[in-house]
C-alpha cells in the first residue's frame, strides 16, 4: 500500500478525533511534520507504523480498526543512509568539543558513596559504553574509593569502532587496578547483564572469548589487546532488522579480559559461558535511547530490563538530554516548534514502574527535584572564541553540538544547511549567552537492601 492510503487513514482519524494533523504527528510519534513528510513520499519503519496504530487505538473511544497494510518501509544499510546516531563524524566532533562525558562521569561517581558492594566483587554495568570515556573515568573514581576491592566491569556496545575506542582505555585500567575483570558484549539490553541470549538460536551461535593478559605493564596489555583486531573484525558485526530498521547483532559475542596473574584471586568473579549472573551494584544508563523514542520503548526495551539486573542495594542511574538551554535556542531558530525532548524523567519512571508490575515493589524510583537532577555541561571554547567576531570553525562546532544533542536527522540537516543562515543564528546564540551549554537530567532506580 502506498503513502496516500496511509494518509487517507490518518486524515479520517483526524476528522473523527477533531485533531490537527501536526498535533497527530507530535502525539503519535513526536514528529509534527509526519503527515507533511508522508505527502512528500518519505518512508517510515514498521515501528513507526505500530506507534501510529497504538496511538489511534488509545485515543478513539473503543479503539481504531487495525491498519492491515504493507507500509512503505525504509530499509537502512549500515554502510549508508545512516541514522543520526550512527554518524561518526558528528559524534566524534561533539565528544571532543563538549564536556558531557566528563560531567556525566562525575555525576555517576557520586553514586559510589550510596552503594554497598558485597564479595566477591564490586559489579558495574555500562549500558552503552560509547568510546569508553565515561566508564574509564568512573573506574578511576572506583579505584580511589575501593583500591583493594576486585571489580567486575561489564559493558554493552554494538558499534565496532566504539569497542575499539573502549578497549584502548582498558590496558591502563588493568595496570592501575589489577583485580579487574572487564567484559564487553554486543547483546540486547535484556540479555547483556546476564551474558545470555534470549533466543535459543542465538545462544547456539554465541561467541565467547576469554583473554587472559600476560605481563605487568600497560604497554604489554595494550599490545595483546591490539591483537584482538582480526577477531573483532570477523565477529563484532551488525545487520539491519527487517522489522524495525534498527541495527542488531549478527551473532552474540562476549569478550572477557583479565590479568593472568590475577586468575586465582578472580576465579569466582570471572564469568563462564552458561554460568553468569547480573546482580550489579551500579548500572550506568547514560543516553541509552534516542531523544524521540517513545516512553514505552524506553521503559520496556531498556530501563526495565536493566532494573531487573540490580542486586539488593544496587543503583541504576539514568541520564538523558533535558533541553531548555542555549543549544535548544539554536534548534528553535532553525526549526521553530521542534521539541526533541518531550519525554522527561518522570514519564520514564512511571512507565518503568508500570512495565515491571509487581516486581517494582522491591525498587525505589527517584526523580528528585530539578536542582539535584538537572546538570549542565558546555562546549569547550576560549573566551575570545565566543565573543566579538566568532570564527566559522567555532560556529560550526556549536551548530554540530546542537544538532547532535537534538538528534536532527541528516536529511533535514542537509535541507537546512543548503538554505544558509544557520551559522548566523548560531553566532547570535553564542553572543547572547557568551558561550554554549546543554542540560541533562538524571534519575535513580535503586533496589531495596535485604
Amino acid at each position: 500500500m502506498k503513502n496516500d492510503q496511509l494518509l487517507s487513514m490518518i486524515s479520517e482519524f483526524c476528522r473523527t478525533a477533531g485533531m490537527a494533523e501536526s498535533t497527530f504527528g507530535r502525539r503519535a510519534v513526536n514528529d509534527g511534520k509526519l503527515v507533511h513528510r508522508l505527502r512528500e513520499g518519505k518512508r517510515i519503519t514498521i515501528d513507526t507504523l505500530e506507534r501510529i496504530q497504538a496511538f489511534m487505538e488509545a485515543t478513539l473511544p473503543g479503539g481504531a480498526a487495525p491498519i492491515r497494510i504493507e507500509a512503505p518501509i525504509e530499509r537502512r544499510d549500515p554502510r549508508g543512509n545512516f541514522r543520526f546516531f550512527e554518524n561518526r563524524q558528528k559524534y566524534l566532533l561533539f565528544v571532543h568539543t563538549c564536556s558531557e562525558k566528563r560531567i556525566i562521569a562525575e555525576r555517576v561517581a557520586l553514586e559510589l558513596g550510596s552503594i554497598s558492594p558485597r564479595p566477591p566483587a564490586l559489579r558495574v554495568f555500562d549500558a552503552g559504553c560509547g568510546d569508553g570515556s565515561v566508564l574509564a573515568r568512573v573506574m578511576r573514581s572506583m579505584h580511589v574509593r575501593y583500591p583493594h576491592m576486585p571489580f567486575y566491569i561489564a559493558g554493552k556496545e554494538l558499534s565496532l569502532e566504539d569497542v575499539r575506542l573502549t578497549l584502548d582505555k582498558v590496558a591502563d585500567r588493568l595496570f592501575e587496578h589489577p583485580a579487574t575483570v572487564f567484559v564487553l558484549t554486543n547483546m540486547y539490553y535484556a540479555e547483556a547483564p546476564w551474558l545470555t541470549p534470549a533466543s535459543p538460536a542465538a545462544a547456539a551461535g554465541m561467541i565467547w572469548k576469554d583473554v587472559p593478559l600476560r605481563g605487568a605493564s600497560s604497554g604489554e596489555f595494550e599490545a595483546q589487546i591490539g591483537e584482538l583486531g582480526p577477531f573483532l573484525e570477523d565477529n563484532w558485526r551488525a545487520s539491519v532488522s527487517p522489522r524495525s530498521g534498527m541495527p542488531v547483532y549478527e551473532r552474540p559475542v562476549a569478550l572477557v579480559l583479565y590479568r593472568e596473574d590475577q586468575r586465582f584471586l578472580l576465579d569466582s568473579v570471572i564469568p563462564r559461558a552458561g554460568r553468569t549472573e547480573a546482580n550489579f551494584d551500579l548500572i550506568i544508563a547514560s543516553q541509552p535511547y534516542r531523544a524521540k523514542s517513545s516512553v514505552t520503548f524506553r521503559a520496556k526495551r531498556i530501563i526495565a530490563p536493566l532494573a531487573r539486573a540490580l542486586r539488593a542495594g544496587g543503583r541504576l542511574i539514568g541520564i538523558h538530554s533535558h533541553g531548555h538551554d542555549p543549544g535548544m535556542e539554536i534548534i528553535q531558530a532553525a526549526w521553530p516548534g521542534e521539541t526533541p525532548f518531550a519525554v522527561g524523567r518522570h514519564d520514564v519512571l512511571r512507565a518503568v514502574k508500570y512495565e515491571l508490575g509487581s516486581a517494582a515493589r522491591d525498587l525505589n524510583f527517584n526523580a528528585y527535584a530539578d536542582q539535584r537532577s538537572i546538570f549542565r555541561y558546555k562546549m569547550e571554547a576560549l573566551p575570545n572564541e565566543v565573543s566579538g567576531s566568532i570564527g566559522t570553525s567555532t560556529a560550526f562546532a556549536a551548530w554540530n553540538a546542537a544538532v547532535y544533542v537534538a538528534q536532527i536527522e541528516d536529511e533535514r540537516l542537509t535541507e537546512m544547511t543548503q538554505s544558509g543562515g544557520y551559522l548566523d543564528a548560531t553566532r547570535e546564540v553564542l553572543r547572547r549567552h557568551n558561550g554554549l551549554w546543554f542540560n541533562d537530567e538524571s534519575y535513580i532506580i535503586s533496589r531495596r537492601r535485604d
